[in-house]
């Protein structure tokens, strides 16, 4: 009985991999697969883990407060979409956000009502600036960063001081631009067709070193550079409107052949802080500025810029948030500037220092650049010893004076910038206890904010006119004021930019407001002496060249006696 058993427990069966020898019950056991699970015993299983199989009416509840909850969220964020006061100004994209389109049938139908009102929510929903914030960070996050550099491309191509209602004023007599098929152009590399003259500027004496690093460069142009935590506009334009500019400058000196007219032209950061690496994506801008000189008629004179800055390169000349200069590169220009107007520049040393932290400017704006985040600017001005009253005009108010001062103390972030002059307005008149007959007018734009302020240590009026905003006919405006010298003072890309040319060229007759009347003359000393002959008529009022004074109401005209009512007789019947 053993033996049989024990026989057909080896039996070989052919085919079956049974080699004779006896399998332990525990690798059987192993070898065994578990029968897969029908569908039906899957669909039980995920459905388990979902609902982590909890009784019928606690998953009502449950799914119940999720739904609450949802509510509760999606109701307190539109209560807040309208409750909460919506904001007008972007902070971090520096622009005005959109408002709320009034209704009307015809938009309604056009379909721009919604669209309008699609903009506005999307403009003014809670928390924006911070989820605008996160979005940048996120899409930065994206791919690889080489050797710090991001290039940029703002929407309209570099970083401009044109205002968004802007508007050229009305020229009668302009100055018509240069045919720009005869003329060189800037290439991205700097290198242009025509040569400048070697007497434009003294700049070419000196000669910039391009920062040290390694590696093959790269192409490309009207952009903005992000490189460690500076960011700075490309360099790209053509010569034709910088000789137009020239001819501008060259149509005032015929025009004011008496007044002294100079000619700043402000290189901006990349001139001199692209490493040498990327060297050829921004075009030569002192190649460009000499090119401007070399037009000009011989009696400007060309203030030397460049070469101030280049020297001091090394110092916080240009912000790294922002597309304007520092109060420091500001300083040098000037000191350019004494060198060709005579005079000795006032020391840093002997002026008070002040300083605005945590400034974030149009750099980041245009970027959302989160290194730029990581060095914030800091906004150095300087208090001078020379005392001063100050005037200002605002925009369609030409005629009434309103007390100012040449710093904005309270400027914060993003707009510390303004602590040069408050900002731009059309005009700003500043008067000195400097007896020396001199007087200037300024024509700018906001890099000249922070170079106007110097000038108050050597003449007797400062006028500082903006370019983009004033209201009168410059020409007339200089010869009734007596000013005998006259500044432009702009940056590289405004002086090559369209807009900015037609402005400086379409102030010399403007016409959108008269001349106010002129001051009478003072009296002489000695007529003031004699005993003045008494008058009956009453004394006029000294009028204000720079206040209007309304015209006096005439007298009331006495009411007039009704006329007598006379009875008429009825028509008799002959």
């Amino acid at each position: 009985m053993r033996k049989k058993n024990k026989a057909k427990q080896f039996r070989y069966s052919p085919g079956s991999g049974n080699t004779g020898k006896k399998e332990s019950p525990e690798r059987k056991k192993a070898t065994v697969k578990p029968a897969r699970p029908t569908a039906e015993e899957e669909i039980e299983r995920y459905y388990e883990l979902v609902h982590l199989k909890v009784p019928g009416k606690s998953l009502s509840r449950i799914s119940a407060f999720n739904i609450m909850v949802l509510c509760g969220m999606l109701a307190a964020f539109c209560v807040g979409s309208f409750a909460m006061e919506k904001p007008v100004f972007s902070q971090i994209e520096k622009r005005d956000l959109a408002k709320m389109p009034e209704f009307s049938a015809s938009s309604l139908f056009k379909g721009s009502l919604t669209r309008d009102i699609e903009t506005y929510f999307a403009d003014t929903f809670p928390f924006r600036e911070w989820l605008v914030t996160l979005s940048a960070v996120v899409d930065e996050s994206r791919g690889i960063r080489m050797d710090d550099v991001r290039i940029v491309q703002p929407p309209g191509g570099e970083v401009q001081d044109i205002p968004a209602d802007a508007s050229l004023p009305e020229n009668k007599n302009p100055t018509p631009p240069p045919s720009g098929n005869s003329l060189p152009a800037v290439s991205p590399d700097g290198s242009s067709s025509e040569d400048s003259s070697s007497e434009a500027s003294s700049s070419q004496a000196f000669t910039l070193e391009p920062l040290e690093d390694d590696g093959e460069p790269t192409t490309v142009s009207n952009g903005i550079f992000v490189y460690k935590g500076m960011a700075m506009s490309l360099f790209g334009t053509s010569y034709s409107n910088g000789e137009w500019y020239a001819e501008v400058l060259n149509t005032y000196h015929r025009e004011l052949p008496t007044v002294q007219i100079y000619n700043m032209i402000i290189p901006t950061a990349s001139e001199f802080y692209i490493p040498k690496k990327y060297a050829d994506m921004s075009a030569s801008q002192k190649d460009a500025i000499d090119h401007i000189y070399s037009k000009e008629d011989a009696s400007i004179k060309k203030v030397d810029a460049w070469s101030k800055l280049a020297e001091n390169r090394d110092k916080y000349l240009y912000f790294r948030t922002d597309h304007h200069w520092t109060g420091l590169g500001a300083y040098y220009a000037y000191t350019a500037f004494c060198e060709q107007a005579g005079l000795e520049p006032i020391r840093l040393e002997d002026c008070e220092t002040r300083r605005l932290d945590n400034f974030i400017g149009t750099m980041y704006a245009q970027t959302q650049d989160s290194t730029l985040l990581q060095t914030p600017d800091y906004v150095d001005y300087y208090i001078f010893p020379q005392e001063y009253e100050a005037v200002r005009y605002d925009r369609g108010d030409p005629y009434t004076a309103k007390e100012h001062s040449l710093w904005g103390e309270y400027a914060v972030s993003p707009n510390c910038y303004s602590v040069f002059l408050h900002g731009d307005f059309p005009l700003i008149k500043a008067t000195t206890n400097i007896k020396n007959g001199r007087k200037i007018l300024v024509v700018k734009e906001s890099f000249g904010n922070a170079f106007a302020p110097f000038l108050i240590n050597h003449y007797e009026e400062v006028y500082v006119v903006d370019q983009r905003y004033f209201e009168f006919p410059l020409v007339d405006f200089i010869k009734q004021n007596g000013i005998n010298e006259l500044v432009f003072a702009n940056n590289s890309f405004a002086v090559f930019t369209p807009y900015h040319i037609r402005c400086i060229d379409g102030l010399r007759h403007l016409a959108l407001y008269p001349l106010p009347a002129p001051v009478p003359a003072e009296p002489d000393p000695q007529e003031e002496a004699e005993e003045p002959v008494e008058s009956s008529e009453p004394e006029e009022p000294v009028v204000d060249a720079m206040v209007y004074q309304p015209d006096p109401e005439p007298d009331p005209e006495p009411p007039k006696q009704p006329p007598k009512r006379v009875k008429r007789m009825p028509p008799r019947d002959d």
